[in-house]
Parts: structure tokens; sequence; C-alpha cells
């Protein structure tokens, strides 16, 4: 699909910076920070604080400006996400992740959005306007602004036509075994913008373990027989998760929402973004090891590469 150019900024880092004291000062039940997202998410035990504020941050552009709704994006390939995943390793893959957006008033799905989230596959929820709350496995979503909470969930536990296929022989010159993310309705590959992707459930193979979030698996190497081989990719062996990045303990990746001069930062995409997600061969690998098994390659609206793959 050819997309047209766009022109999208991003958050300067320094206003996150200024932001990090906050985080800092989170504790069991604290909420994330991170409200450009429009909702944020609980931010329990094991805290991964980011680097040091500034403490001479520079003064905010007042030219700066945030995304309020998905209807003011005017390309419509903008509004939209696509997500191949790749499968390098030599076992077979399930996965689990979730695309989670706040609608109604004052949401990010302008109400005439919602009919078309819905029908790639995206549902409430909760009743809208009956909660504010949602847990994705040990994550718990708050919904800030809006009264409707959007969900769709890809992937599956116990789904073998959902697994992704083993790279027989490891070579990493081979074509990969892929799954394309689709919509529901249609099978496009095109998928209305989340603001939020959460990895796991609460099922036993991705659910964290105790309080830590930054355990909650996204990703299970897996025999034939469905059983769970060597070390899962959990939340901090994601790359770009906000575990990963270390700004917070969320298994998700994060909408950019801002307009203007500015840079997306290492745990977020940008509208109208294309990932490419890669599991690595290790499974191998030992609980106290640092690298990434899974890694993303994020591509803008306009082609252009925002992360490239970190092993």
């Amino acid at each position: 699909m050819t997309r047209s150019p766009r022109r999208i900024a991003k958050l300067s880092l320094a206003v996150l910076l200024a932001a990090l004291p906050a985080a800092g000062s989170l504790g069991c039940g604290g909420i994330s920070p991170f409200l450009a997202a429009q909702f944020a998410t609980t931010f329990l035990l094991v805290p991964r604080p980011g680097p040091a504020p500034n403490p001479n941050p520079p003064p905010d552009d007042p030219t700066s400006a945030s995304l309020s709704s998905v209807c003011d994006l005017t390309m419509e390939g903008q509004r939209g996400i696509t997500v191949t995943i790749e499968n390098q390793a030599q076992q077979r893959v399930r996965f689990v992740m979730t695309f989670v957006v706040s609608a109604g008033a004052g949401g990010f799905v302008c109400d005439a959005e919602v009919q078309n989230y819905l029908n790639a596959g995206y549902t409430d929820a909760f009743a809208p306007g009956s909660a504010s709350t949602f847990a994705i496995g040990c994550d718990t979503v708050t919904l800030l602004s809006g009264t409707r909470l959007l969900v769709v969930a890809f992937g599956a536990d116990q789904l073998p036509e959902q697994f992704l296929q083993p790279n027989v022989g490891g070579d990493p010159n081979a074509t990969l075994p892929t799954i394309q993310l689709r919509r529901r309705d249609n099978g496009d590959d095109t998928i209305p913008l989340p603001e939020l992707i959460v990895f796991g459930n609460s099922t036993s193979n991705f659910v964290c373990t105790g309080n830590d979030l930054c355990t909650q698996r996204g990703f299970v190497y897996s025999s034939v027989n469905n059983l769970p081989i060597g070390k899962a990719a959990d939340a901090l062996h994601i790359q770009g998760s906000v575990c990963n990045t270390g700004f917070g303990t969320a298994p998700e990746w994060r909408l950019d929402k801002t307009t203007l001069d500015s840079q997306v930062q290492t745990f977020q995409y940008p509208v109208g973004a294309n990932l490419v997600i890669t599991i690595l061969d290790r499974s191998g690998d030992s609980l106290a090891d640092p690298r990434n098994q899974v890694v993303w390659l994020v591509t803008d609206f306009n082609g252009t590469t925002i992360h490239n793959p970190l092993p």
C-alpha cells in the first residue's frame, strides 16, 4: 500500500525527562506518569526508573501540540498501524498482544471512527461508562478520558493455527516464517491505530510472576506439543517495551501522540507506523541474560526508520 507523505513531530526528550521525578515517586498501585496516551496503567512493584532528570530543562515550546483524537489525522494511512511478526527461532512461538484505545466523549477515537474500530475487531472492554479500569494479565489499564475502552487481542495460548512455525535449521538468512496481523472484517493488514499495545494475558503461560509486571510474557517458545521451551520472552526482554527501556514497569509499547518538534521515545511507535517484530533464536538464554529475545523494526508513515532492531 502506498502511503502519502505526512508530517509528524515528536515529544522532546527534555520534556519527558522533566516528568521523570513523578515516576520515581510511584509506589505500589501508583499511576503511570505517561498520560499522553489518554489513559495510563498501574505501575506495581519492582520500579525500574529511567535516566536522571535534566536539572536545567529548557522551557516548553509554546508551539508544541498533542494529538487528542484520531480524527485530527488528515491522512487516512496515519490512522492505522501494520504489524508483521517473524520467527527466527528453531521453535514454534506463541504470542499474545492486545491493542487498546479510549473512545467516547473525550476519548482518542472520535465518534466518526468508532464503527471502523468495531468492524476491525475492537470490542468494549466493559460496558461504556460502567468502569474505569481493565486488567490485561497483571497490567491494569486506567481510563483517564473518554467513557469507553476498546480492545482487540491477537495471538493465542492454545490455538495451533496461531503458532509461528519454527525456522528449521535456524538460518537467519532464510525466508522467515511470518504472521501478518489483520483486521477481523476484511483481512486488511492496516489495523485502526491503538494507543497501547500490551503484552501477555492472564493465562499461565503469559501472566506475570508475583507482582513483577516486567515478567509478563508476550512470546513463548513452544514444542510441537504446545509445551513451553526454555525461557519465554517477557516484557523485560522485548525491545522497546516500557520495562525494557527502563522508563517504568509496564509490559507495553505506547503511541507517540505529539505533533510538533520532537523525537519518538524508545518505548513509542508513531502514527501510521509499520512494525516488524522478530523473535530471535534465544530460548536457551538464562534468566539473568540481558539480551533482547524479541526485537522490532519501526518505520513511520513516510517509511522513515524510527527504531532499528537492537539484539
